[in-house]
């Protein structure tokens, strides 16, 4: 009885052993993983001068709209609350706190792409994405009615 394995010459090949065989080690041919290490190359800076993908762009332009939308909201909120009568110390640094509160967006913005720009496209987006939690203008959100 023939197998469908079987040579066309009706002769049966037992030698199994041999099809699980990797070859000689002495054989030139013959690739080793420990004898032949894999060169890994260093992962290095992104070079400020190659253009950005479309993706990062697009990245980029969502979160500048973003941080310009939190402006305007910080903008608006600061511009309705005033403090009164209080000493002159304190109103220079409500003002400069206000001032600060009302530019922390476009600053945090410009200062990602600005400081990152050897960085990971990937790093800058995270440091984009922190911004747009720790920035979010929970004043602006509170006191407006919605209905």
């Amino acid at each position: 009885m023939t197998t469908a394995a079987s040579p066309p010459d009706g002769s049966v090949d037992h030698d199994d052993e041999e099809a699980l065989a990797w070859g000689d080690a002495d054989d030139a041919t013959h690739v080793d993983a420990a004898h032949n290490p894999v060169a890994v190359r260093e992962r290095g800076g992104r070079d400020p001068e190659t253009p950005e993908t479309s993706g990062a762009l697009v990245g980029f332009g969502v979160f500048g709209g973003l941080y310009l939308l939190y402006t305007v909201a910080w903008l608006l909120t600061a511009s309705t609350a005033y403090v009164a009568d209080v000493d002159t110390v304190l109103t220079v640094f409500v003002e400069v706190l206000r001032f600060l509160a009302i530019v922390a967006p476009a600053l945090w913005f410009s200062v990602v792409l600005w400081a990152g720009r050897g960085r990971r496209t990937r790093t800058r987006l995270l440091w984009m994405l922190l911004g747009a939690v720790v920035l979010f203008p929970w004043p602006f959100l509170m006191t407006r009615s919605f209905g």
